[in-house]
């Protein structure tokens, strides 16, 4: 029996095929979630199959093993282009099309080949004639096709074609190495066009030989390497050359290795360099890149960069975002590089306005304070008789002017209180103290206030409390002064309540609390903001810059204490501060 050595070449090269293919499915494996790679993996697997048959149909030398193995092949023949034509689709961007109802017409119209050859024994439409090559047993079967196999070649080419216009669009759209993926996969298109071309025209230069299979692993081969190499579907976005491109932030895409694999046009003028980015570590461009790993390995990198773009120096924000394969292994990351060079300059005016704001405040506070001093002074020697009697009159208008000096006056220590807080001027001065001492010297002006409204206005000093305690007496009077001031303007009748408590063996706090209107659930977050007020009937009609519960809030903290507020609309509010309590002990000597 003659035995053609390129039949035995050829069967190892089939078999290679199959063991090439093996080791793509275990690749492509670790991958089957990503979009796509599932219409891969079909085609690696129907390769293969088709190879593995077709071997056997050479190998065997007995006819009716010949045409069951050529029967088999028809699993490989009638699925491997479909596979290859739903990875392209996902490639492309164009997924969404495969709906599971188009997915099934073409796998049911696939199947149909396979049912023809399984039963071409009942019609002959697939297969007309089968025969020996050469009468030789050992060969591929001579094969006469019958009408049925016109429509399998018109199926094959129209998903081969589809797929070849596919990858042609990508290699003519896509930027980077995106284009040069696509290129690729068109070259390992070009193999089964050239194998079946000339298995069905015959014109083949090993003859009766189908070299499709091979083909298709080829094929398949050149796709899986873009596939695994630049990992597209990690690393592309689906609308890559309508949002990436027209992004207005820099985008920088890295693999795993940290090369860059993609750069959008803003970020090529961003790093003002025409050569080729693709490739290149990131290093190259970004000296400080494992500087910036070093301080935080595991997580994202966070910097400012400035770079100097037409002779300025431009401030940009610089952020990462890892990209994970299914096991959750950082596959690659993506650069965004946004400029701030505005923000950055609006941000230091707005801090030297503050800076002069402030210092226009304290100035502005000290020169009225003394002539506000003198005002208030001479005010209450006029009401006290020390120039004269005065009359039932004279003592209301006096009492007027004392009234509205000190609410000045208060205002002023509260503007000058919000300078030096934002400037971190506040520096406490803490020594001992009695209770009395903090509210003594505002009794008289809070009990105008009150009455003047109508109102009642109760202290009370828990007597558990040490006689004398250590803090600063100035700033304790402003948190007293605003709380009950804020407490007496939104109160129109009822009661407002002063308690010093002792909270606990470590604690004292003062509770100061209203029957007024209240602060809603949503506004009392705001309250403790400066220049904020709650917007309502009742509280437009007082006056106001919303400076006091803000540097109460501040000063608190700076006391280290906190603040608890309990209020409801239309029923009262409470606050209460809570500080330290520091006993002063006498030493005698």
């Amino acid at each position: 029996m003659e035995i053609y050595p390129y039949y035995i070449a050829y069967i190892v090269i089939l078999l290679g095929g199959v063991f090439i293919s093996l080791l793509l499915m275990i690749r492509i494996w670790r991958f089957r979630d990503m979009p796509g790679a599932y219409g891969l993996m079909v085609s690696v697997i129907c390769s293969a199959e088709w190879s593995l048959t077709y071997a056997m149909e050479i190998i065997r030398p007995n006819m009716v093993e010949k045409i069951i193995w050529s029967k088999f092949e028809y699993f490989g023949i009638s699925f491997v282009a479909l596979g290859i034509f739903i990875f392209a689709m996902h490639y492309r961007g164009l997924g969404i099309w495969l709906t599971k109802m188009r997915i099934r017409f073409l796998l049911l119209f696939a199947s149909l080949w396979v049912i023809a050859a399984f039963t071409n024994e009942w019609h002959h439409l697939l297969w007309a004639e089968m025969r020996f090559t050469n009468d030789l047993p050992f060969g591929p079967l001579q094969i006469t096709h019958g009408p049925l196999f016109i429509f399998v070649v018109i199926f094959q080419y129209i998903l081969i074609t589809a797929t070849t216009i596919l990858f042609i669009q990508s290699a003519m759209r896509l930027e980077n190495i995106y284009r040069h993926q696509a290129r690729i996969m068109l070259i390992g298109m070009a193999f089964p066009w050239a194998a079946n071309i000339m298995y069905v025209t015959g014109v083949n230069p090993l003859p009766s030989l189908d070299l499709t299979p091979i083909a298709l692993t080829l094929t398949n081969l050149l796709i899986s390497i873009s596939f695994l190499r630049y990992r597209f579907m990690d690393l592309q976005p689906v609308a890559h050359s309508s949002v990436f491109n027209a992004m207005e932030d820099g985008v920088v895409v890295l693999d795993y290795k940290e090369r860059i694999v993609d750069i959008n046009p803003v970020g090529t003028f961003i790093f003002q360099n025409t050569g080729n980015f693709i490739g290149r570590e990131i290093e190259s461009l970004l000296p400080q890149w494992q500087g910036w790993q070093a301080k935080n390995p595991r997580g994202e990198i966070n910097e400012e960069i400035s770079i100097e773009i037409t002779g300025e120096a431009l401030i940009f924000r610089l952020r990462t975002t890892s990209v994970t394969d299914q096991n959750g292994k950082r596959s690659g990351r993506v650069l965004l590089i946004n400029d701030i060079t505005e923000q950055k300059r609006a941000h230091k005016q707005i801090e030297e306005a503050s800076r002069l704001k402030s210092q226009l405040l304290a100035s502005f506070g000290h020169d009225l304070r003394s002539p506000l001093g003198a005002i208030i002074g001479y005010t209450e020697m006029i009401k006290d008789g020390s120039f004269g009697a005065v009359s039932e009159e004279q003592d209301k208008a006096t009492a007027e002017v004392l009234d509205s000096a000190n609410q000045l006056l208060s205002f002023i220590n509260n503007l000058v209180g919000q300078a030096q807080i934002e400037t971190g001027k506040i520096i406490l001065r803490e020594f001992p103290f009695d209770v009395d001492e903090v509210i003594g010297p505002l009794v008289a002006t809070l009990n105008f206030h009150a009455r003047k409204k109508g109102l009642t206005l109760e202290q009370y000093i828990d007597p558990a409390l040490p006689q004398r305690m250590i803090g600063d007496q100035f700033w304790l009077r402003q948190i007293v002064m605003n709380l009950v001031h804020n407490a007496v303007k939104f109160t129109e009748k009822g009661v407002v309540k002063v308690h010093f408590i002792k909270e606990d063996e470590t604690h004292w706090a003062l509770e100061v609390s209203d029957t007024g209107v209240g602060i809603p659930a949503e506004a009392q977050k705001r309250v403790f903001e400066a220049f904020e007020q709650v917007n309502s009937v009742e509280t437009s009609k007082q006056s106001g810059f919303g400076l006091g519960l803000s540097i109460v809030a501040k000063l608190t903290s700076i006391m280290n204490g906190k603040i608890i507020l309990q209020s409801e609309a239309g029923k009262g509010s409470l606050f209460k501060i809570i500080l330290p309590l520091k006993a002063f002990k006498e030493t005698h000597l």
